[in-house]
């Protein structure tokens, strides 16, 4: 069972590195806004987790030449396990990249050497996993824990002198976590808040664990902790044009500077900090912000579905 998952697990890696690849060049598309950007990031995710889609001729892995060795559909699978004489036609397929499996569920290799190589790998991998996610999990225990002592201000507001940053921690009941020495009322406070409301309203931290948990599965492969830093930044810098799109210009500014006075990084795990890493390019971002037409988003939105029919499916057999 180990080895058949770890054998899946390899070939969703493979598959995610072009997807993300593919998403690393679509982010730099200047014209299109990060609300756009950041929801593709769930493309990559799936890829990551769920090997099997419905096989379409929009596939850009129909262009992957000798990269797949062989499509495999899940009622074949079926077949092998329930001994089935006929095989119905598949709708859904996983790509096999590797190469090295003779059959499937379980797997078994071609040659008794890649049988304990890959026996090797995949027990490895699961201590390596297994080790990564307890301590994901341990981490973000001990910082509920310290926020824990945050005093409720009301409305799902906590203060504490603990933190130089706003953040929004939790994961099912998220709660807003401010430094004891921001300002109540202020322009500041208000923009802060709008900004931490957009995470709670989008289940960021939710999704942000997701990754995280995702990541782990994926430790071998450099590209997932790529993926993950770009899919952190999309979701800071699309939160932020949610919170401006509606703001004049000299607000946009009052908005950068405060992105600026909190750009301290407390790097709390699982949780959305107003001030967290790449500021430059969010008041960048945030400076430079314009508004779609309507022909620009249906534009957008066309573009997106193009790219999540291309980038989800699988190629024909």
């Amino acid at each position: 069972m180990l080895g058949t998952i770890f054998y899946c697990v390899l070939n969703m890696s493979i598959a995610a590195c072009i997807v993300i690849a593919v998403l690393l060049v679509v982010r730099r598309i200047k014209p299109l806004p990060k609300r756009v950007i950041y929801p593709l990031w769930a493309l990559a995710l799936i890829r990551l987790a769920i090997p099997f889609s419905p096989p379409t001729g929009w596939s850009l892995f129909n262009y992957a030449g000798t990269l797949v060795k062989r499509v495999v559909s899940l009622d074949a699978i079926a077949q092998i396990q329930t001994q089935a004489q006929t095989q119905p036609p598949g709708n859904l397929v996983m790509m096999n990249f590797i190469g090295a499996a003779e059959q499937y569920a379980p797997v078994a290799y071609k040659t008794e050497a890649l049988s304990r190589v890959f026996a090797s790998a995949s027990a490895i991998w699961a201590i390596v996993t297994i080790s990564m996610l307890m301590t994901a999990i341990v981490l973000h225990a001990l910082t509920r824990k310290e926020l824990a002592k945050a005093a409720s201000a009301g409305n799902n507001v906590y203060r504490t002198d603990m933190l130089l940053s706003p953040v929004v921690t939790g994961l099912i009941r998220p709660r807003i976590i401010l430094p004891a020495a921001l300002c109540e009322g202020s322009a500041e406070y208000r923009m802060i808040l709008a900004h931490e409301h957009v995470h709670i309203r989008r289940r960021d931290n939710l999704w942000r664990g997701v990754g995280i948990a995702i990541a782990c599965f994926h430790w071998f492969n450099p590209m997932s902790w790529i993926m993950l830093r770009a899919f952190f930044m999309d979701m800071e810098l699309s939160c932020d044009e949610a919170v401006i799109r509606d703001y004049a210009p000299e607000e946009r500014k009052a908005y950068a500077g405060t992105l600026l006075r909190y750009a301290e990084d407390k790097r709390q795990l699982v949780s959305s900090a107003f001030g967290r890493s790449g500021v430059k390019l969010r008041i960048t971002g945030v400076l430079n912000y314009r508004k779609l037409s309507i022909i620009g988003a249906a534009a957008s939105s066309l573009l997106l579905l193009i790219i999540a029919i291309a980038l989800l499916t699988n190629p024909r057999a």
